[in-house]
């Protein structure tokens, strides 16, 4: 049913065996000595050419430079050496039988696997996408058309004809192709587990790989030049010097602090290390005023995630939006991707949150019913005027803040041009940036005294502590002032406060709070509520503010809770105090009188009163 394509070439061994082969000029190319020598004339030479077969000759050609040359084509050799011309195609058959479905479907991943751009990626049959310009790298699905293309290309399909009573050639069948798009049980494409455009740390040992090429121990496909990277002596000195090239790439950016240079720092190791990173945060460059230099430092930022440019896109408006770009972002793995120009916050959609946090993505492809899942493995970054990351993106996003301390920041330009340096010199800088994470390693990873940032372990370890160890600011310091100073925290705790100072601890129905923020158009409670994401128009929806208090049940925020509380009605809700302190336990009293023991109790309780009306 199946036969491979041959080790040789038979028109080849064919040649060598009566003697008429001379030598290959080229791989596709051959000397040969003309079969029809005889019929030259006296002075013409005896050689002529063989080519191995091509797509536009699929036999391949017959060239005799002699005045007899049109008269002897490639039929004529093949004739002439006994060669089958299906053999002479030298490529492999698969002969279509009834029955034989599953057998034809492995016979075809074998025919594909010949070829050295598809894999297996996601449950998807990939193809490599490789830049010539730039030396980027990204992968795209194959198609059920492409891969019909592919297949028909590379090898030859027969099916028994019983009129003629012979195997006759014929079309891809569609049901192959579709069933080994469709498969789960492939064996022979390589599988692809990441893209990686220079030096990486492997997974697993975070051991630094400058090899080139498909690891098929790993699955990782890494497409650059070793020669365009060095690592020196992983020495604290050293890593002082990579670390001050970098910095130079920063020194026409007015940063409001020196933590926001730090974290600018951390964000070239980021997008340096991206791929060997379980998650990662994204980076949010912003500043107050337009030609702030934005755009410009996120372009020198990029180029340490890969050689191509950045995958410049909208942010998603909606959440469907998200999930869309979210997974074309997961199956094609750019290197890096910017949300510039952003004009609003960042949205916490679900996809995009999962996308930081996850590490990977499961969705349904657009247009069909199947489902897969995808690593999520693409530098994330984006730039905008005075925006921020909004609600649970405040602990998956770190902030950058621009600060020019000019009227008209539009009009300055970056002389030493950063941008067009690190791109020019790419392999120079990258290598900077994995000689710091390297070193830092080699000293024995210390780790400094500094707050957890959840989620982000791994980063924390490569990319901010081995820049504290250099004597840098903490790079995260925006991201857990973000979190400490969650601006929706401040609102519902503004809430609590005034629901307890209006309602105390007694279950409240939501239209008793709307009735008496109706009556009352002034007071904590009314300005509270008005700020919240309910509010339309200037009336607040009922229902979205029943959905608001539903998703921060439980939620304790300056020792106050918004619980569920019991009622005859319907759904209701009440705000208690919570003591932040540790609880007292009860004392053990032994051959107490009951009276006195009842007066330890009493005391007991009015100590815990006191402290609860104390923190309210």
């Amino acid at each position: 049913m199946y036969r491979p394509a041959p080790a040789t070439n038979p028109v080849i061994d064919a040649l060598i065996k009566r003697g008429l082969y001379s030598y290959s000029v080229t791989d596709d190319e051959h000397r040969i000595a003309c079969p029809w020598a005889s019929e030259h004339l006296p002075g013409e030479r005896r050689d002529a050419y063989y080519y191995a077969p091509t797509m536009n000759a699929p036999l391949g050609r017959f060239y005799c430079p002699c005045t007899h040359g049109d008269q002897h084509r490639i039929g004529n050799l093949l004739h002439y050496l006994e060669v089958d011309r299906k053999a002479a195609r030298c490529k492999p058959l698969i002969r279509v039988l009834q029955g034989e479905m599953h057998r034809i479907v492995v016979a075809a991943e074998k025919v594909l696997a010949s070829r050295d751009d598809l894999y297996r990626s996601n449950g998807l049959i990939v193809r490599l996408k490789l830049d010539a310009a730039t030396g980027d790298v990204t992968t795209e699905a194959v198609t059920e058309q492409s891969l019909a293309m592919y297949l028909s290309a590379d090898c030859d399909w027969v099916k028994f004809d019983a009129r003629s009573d012979e195997w006759r050639r014929c079309d891809v069948p569609t049901s192959v192709v579709s069933n080994l798009l469709k498969t789960q049980m492939g064996h022979h494409l390589p599988v692809l587990n990441g893209l990686v455009r220079q030096p990486y740390l492997r997974r697993g040992d975070g051991v630094l790989v400058t090899e080139a090429g498909f690891a098929a121990g790993s699955g990782i496909y890494a497409a650059f030049d070793p020669a365009d990277f060095h690592i020196p002596l992983l020495t604290k000195e050293n890593a002082l010097a990579a670390l001050r090239r970098l910095q130079s790439l920063l020194v026409e950016f007015e940063f409001a602090n020196e933590a926001d240079r730090a974290t600018a720092c951390s964000a070239m190791l980021t997008a340096s290390i991206r791929d060997y990173l379980d998650v990662a945060p994204g980076f949010n460059i912003t500043a107050s005023s337009p030609g702030s230099g934005k755009s410009y430092l996120a372009s020198v930022i990029a180029p340490f995630a890969g050689p191509g440019e950045a995958r410049n896109i909208s942010y998603p408006g909606t959440n469907e939006e998200a999930t869309k770009v979210v997974l074309s972002l997961a199956l094609e793995q750019p290197a890096a991707v910017c949300f510039d120009d952003m004009p609003s916050d960042w949205l916490p959609h679900g996809a995009m949150n999962r996308m930081l946090t996850n590490g990977s993505v499961t969705e349904r492809i657009l247009g069909s019913s199947r489902v897969v899942t995808a690593r999520a493995s693409s530098f994330i970054m984006g730039t905008g005027n005075n925006i921020r990351p909004l609600r649970d993106m405040a602990r998956r996003v770190a902030s950058i803040y621009l600060l020019p301390q000019v009227e008209s920041a539009a009009t300055r330009d970056y002389n030493g041009r950063p941008a067009e340096e690190v791109r020019q010199h790419r392999g120079r800088y990258v290598s900077d940036a994995l000689t710091i994470i390297a070193a830092w390693k080699a000293a024995g990873s210390p780790k400094a005294d500094v707050p957890n940032v959840a989620g982000f372990g791994q980063w924390s370890d490569q990319c901010r502590h081995s820049l504290i160890w250099l004597g840098e600011p903490d790079p995260a310091t925006s991201l857990i002032e973000q979190i400490n100073h969650d601006p929706d925290k401040e609102q519902l705790g503004d809430l609590l406060f005034a629901w307890r100072d209006a309602f105390g601890d007694k279950p409240t129905l939501v239209r008793q709070v709307l009735k008496h923020i109706d009556e009352h158009k002034r007071g904590d409670l009314y300005d509270a509520v008005m700020e919240l994401p309910c509010v339309e128009r200037g009336y607040v929806n009922q229902s979205r503010f029943g959905r608001y208090l539903g998703r921060n049940k439980n939620r304790i925020v300056n020792g106050l809770q918004l619980v569920e509380a019991p009622h005859s009605e319907r759904r209701a809700w009440a705000v208690i105090p919570i003591s932040t302190q540790p609880r007292k336990s009860l004392p053990i009293v032994q051959d107490y009188p009951p009276e006195s023991f009842e007066q330890v109790w009493q005391e007991l309780k009015t100590e815990q009163a006191e402290a609860r009306n104390a923190q309210a």
